[in-house]
C-alpha cells in the first residue's frame, strides 16, 4: 500500500517474508517504509537498494527477527535516520549490523532479547543522538560500548537488569552531549562517585524503581556518595521509589543548576540537611537583603514557602541569582514524598512540616563551609576512576596474558639458574 509518493506502508498485513525483487521497479522517492506488525525473520539483502539514496525511516517494529547477523538488507541505506527494530527477538547485535548507517539518527531496540553489549558495537552509525536499549535483559556492558557515539542526546536503558558493575566512569565519558539518561529499574544498589562527570550537558537522569543500599561506615550513612559530582548541568533526578533514606546533601548542594529532586514513595530522613536544598540559601539572601525574616513569625515555614512558589517572589531570587547573591536556587522537593523518621515526622508530607526554621536555622549556617570543597576529585578518588573495573573486556584480557607471559618467563629463568 501506497498512502503517498514518499510511504510505502505494509503495517499489520501478516507478511511473512519479501521477494528481493517487491520494490525494483519503484522510480519514486520514498522516504519511509512501515513494515511493522507483520511474521518477518529475514529480508532479501538488496530489498531496499532502490531506495538507498532516498529513505530515512525504516519501521520493522514487531516482527519475528532473532539476529542482523545474516541480515545484510541495512547496507545500502546511507541515508536512513530512524530505525525501528523494538518487539523483536534479536539476542545479540554485532558491530557489523550497522555497516553503511552512517547517518543514521535513532536507533530503536527496545524490547528484544539482547544480553550483553559488546565493544564499540555502534562504530558504523557514529551519529547517533537517540538510542533505546530499554526492557531487554542487559546484564553486562563493555566499557567501551560507547566509545563513539559523541553525538548521542538521549540514551534508554530502563527495565534491564543492568546492576551497578555495568556502569562505570569509563562508560560514560564519551558521552559529550548526552542530555537524558534513564535508568528506571535497571536492579541498582548504587553508583560509583562522578559517575557523570564527563556528561557536561546531561540535564535529567531517571533512576526510580531501583534499591539503592543505605551503606554505614566511617564516612557515609547514604548511597550515591558523590555520584553526582561534577554533574553540573543536571537539572532534575528521579528517585521515585528507590528506597532513598538519607542524601549525600553535599553532592546535590554542589550542583548549581539542579532544581528538582522527585522523592516520592521513599523512606526518607527529614534532616535539616534535607531541608537545606529547599530553604537553606532563600532564608539566608531573606537575612542579607533588607527584606528582613521575623523570627518571631510563628508560622516561618510557610513564609519561607511563599518565596519559594509566588512568581514575583521567584523572578526576585532568580534575579539574585544572577547577581551571585547566592549559590543556586532553591531544590523543589516532589510535593508528595514523605518521612519516616525523625519519629514525629512519620508520615507526614515534606511540605505539610513545622518548625523546621526554628528546629534548622543554626545547622543551615554551617552546610555551606562544609560543602565547599567536597566535589574536589582527590588523588585517591582519581585512581578508583580509571581502576581495572573501568576497562575494556579486550584491555583486561591483554593485560593477564601480558601477566602470564611475564610469569612463565620468570619460571624458565629460575630453572635455568638451578640446573
Amino acid at each position: 500500500m501506497i498512502d503517498t509518493d514518499e510511504i510505502i506502508n505494509l503495517h499489520g498485513l501478516g507478511i511473512t517474508s519479501i521477494e528481493s525483487d517487491t520494490f525494483i521497479n519503484y522510480h519514486i522517492p520514498v522516504t519511509t517504509i512501515i513494515l511493522s506488525m507483520n511474521s518477518l525473520s529475514y529480508l532479501p539483502n538488496n530489498l531496499f537498494k532502490p531506495f538507498s539514496k532516498t529513505l530515512i525511516n525504516l519501521n520493522l517494529q514487531h516482527n519475528e527477527f532473532s539476529s542482523l547477523n545474516k541480515n545484510y538488507f541495512l547496507r545500502h541505506l546511507e541515508q536512513l535516520r530512524i530505525l525501528d527494530l523494538s518487539i523483536n527477538h534479536i539476542n545479540e547485535i554485532f558491530i557489523q549490523d550497522f555497516i553503511g548507517l552512517k547517518n543514521l539518527d535513532t536507533l530503536i531496540l527496545r524490547e528484544n532479547r539482547l544480553t550483553y553489549l559488546s565493544y564499540a558495537m555502534f562504530t558504523y552509525c557514529r551519529k547517533i543522538t537517540t538510542l533505546d536499549l530499554s526492557d531487554n535483559k542487559i546484564s553486562m556492558i563493555d566499557s567501551n560500548t560507547f566509545h563513539l557515539l559523541k553525538q548521542l542526546k538521549i540514551l534508554l536503558l530502563s527495565n534491564n537488569p543492568l546492576g551497578q558493575r555495568s556502569l562505570t566512569n569509563h562508560l560514560m565519558k564519551p558521552l559529550k552531549n548526552l542530555e537524558y539518561l534513564d535508568l528506571e529499574n535497571a536492579q541498582l544498589e548504587n553508583l560509583p562517585p562522578f559517575l557523570f562527570n564527563s556528561n557536561h550537558r546531561l540535564q535529567s537522569v531517571k533512576l526510580r524503581r531501583n534499591h539503592f543500599q543505605t551503606i554505614f561506615n566511617k564516612n557515609s550513612n547514604y548511597s550515591l556518595q558523590r555520584t553526582f559530582c561534577g554533574a553540573r548541568s543536571l537539572v532534575e533526578i528521579d528517585l521515585v521509589s528507590s528506597n532513598i533514606h538519607s542524601l549525600d546533601i553535599c553532592s546535590y548542594y554542589q550542583i548549581s543548576s539542579l532544581r528538582r529532586l522527585y522523592l516520592m514513595n521513599n523512606p526518607l530522613d527529614c534532616t535539616c540537611e534535607l531541608f537545606y536544598l529547599k530553604y537553606g540559601d532563600i532564608y539566608r539572601l531573606l537575612l542579607d537583603d533588607g527584606n528582613g525574616i521575623d523570627q518571631t513569625d510563628s508560622n516561618i515555614d510557610t513564609y519561607l514557602s511563599r518565596w519559594i512558589s509566588r512568581p514575583e517572589l521567584r523572578r526576585h531570587l532568580e534575579k539574585a541569582h544572577e547577581r551571585g547573591d547566592f549559590y543556586r536556587l532553591p531544590i523543589e522537593l516532589s510535593l508528595f514524598a514523605r518521612c519516616a523518621t525523625p519519629k514525629e515526622w512519620n508520615g507526614y508530607e515534606i511540605d505539610n512540616i513545622t518548625g523546621i526554621y526554628r528546629q534548622c536555622r543554626h545547622r543551615w549556617l554551617t552546610i555551606e563551609d562544609e560543602c565547599r570543597n567536597y566535589c574536589q576529585i582527590k588523588p585517591r578518588i582519581a585512581i578508583s576512576l580509571t581502576n581495572v573495573h573501568s576497562l575494556s573486556s579486550g584491555c583486561i584480557q591483554y593485560n593477564l596474558l601480558f601477566y602470564w607471559i611475564m610469569n612463565f618467563s620468570l619460571v624458565l629463568s629460575w630453572f635455568a639458574s638451578n640446573r
